[in-house]
């Protein structure tokens, strides 16, 4: 058997390629991470500057949203708004192509973005999110994000009145939250900690809430203060200060992982 030519080899190599990359794109497997790119930095913007205002949370006309893959699978009035693989029987690319129904009414999308939306649906329709396949409540057309684990997190349960632990008067709880902290501290064999100084008391005041060491003058100002509300009274001067505010923006921006980019619905990627 004549062994085949090497330029043969390469090229029936490339078509078996091509073919599995092509399976692969419509057979529903996880996105990867050329296809997340893709859809985040091309596909997602587009739906959400030109489809979202009438077919998203806020509003969802002919009873269609487009704001998730699973609302697309089911679709509205219509039907199906996509079909994976297929954009000639989409009804949402055969609607931006002004085939059957014409969307946007504003006026038809570019060809570059309508090139952006066939190309996706070609694709499979990836979508990298919670919702990117069909569940039991498809036919309802229901989207449900959260999973029982979620539903049972402390901050979801219904707010519950608690009297505080009857403890000693002479214990080391000051108030009703002490209470709490130090029941809880002698079910674990644990007890509290001996009393900060003035010192020591300033200084946690100032990274706490600031994130900035207090300068010698401040520790002097609050070791000498002699008032009962010496305590009271620099947590609500620092609480007003901007300071305050900018330490924990920062936190906060860090929480919502904020970054000079596209905006939140356009940073999954990242």
């Amino acid at each position: 058997m004549t062994p085949l030519p090497i330029i043969t080899m390469l090229r029936v190599l490339t078509l078996i390629t091509v073919t599995l990359t092509a399976i692969s794109l419509t057979a529903g497997e996880a996105v990867t991470d050329q296809q997340m790119r893709f859809f985040e930095s091309e596909v997602r913007p587009l739906l959400a500057a030109k489809c979202w205002n009438c077919h998203g949370e806020e509003k969802s006309k002919g009873d269609l949203r487009l704001d998730s893959l699973r609302a697309m699978l089911v679709g509205g009035e219509s039907g199906p708004a996509i079909a994976k693989g297929d954009p000639d029987e989409s009804l949402l690319i055969q609607a931006i192509r002004y085939e059957s129904f014409e969307m946007p009414p504003s006026g038809p999308l570019s060809e570059n973005e309508i090139a952006v939306l066939t190309r996706w649906v070609q694709a499979g329709a990836p979508w990298p999110s919670i919702d990117g396949s069909l569940g039991a409540d498809a036919e309802a057309g229901k989207v449900d994000r959260f999973a029982e684990e979620d539903r049972r997190w402390w901050a979801f349960q219904p707010v519950v009145a608690l009297a505080p632990p009857r403890l000693d008067p002479s214990s080391w709880a000051r108030n009703e939250i002490d209470h709490f902290i130090l029941e809880g501290m002698r079910s674990e064999g644990l007890s509290p900690a001996p009393e900060a100084d003035k010192v020591t008391l300033v200084r946690r005041l100032y990274f706490d809430l600031l994130g900035l060491p207090p300068t010698a003058s401040q520790v002097e100002a609050f070791v000498n203060d002699a008032s009962p509300e010496a305590y009271q009274r620099l947590v609500d001067q620092l609480l007003d200060s901007p300071a305050y505010g900018e330490r924990f923006a920062r936190l906060w921006l860090d929480l919502v992982r904020y970054a000079d980019s596209d905006g939140y619905r356009a940073d999954g990627y990242r």
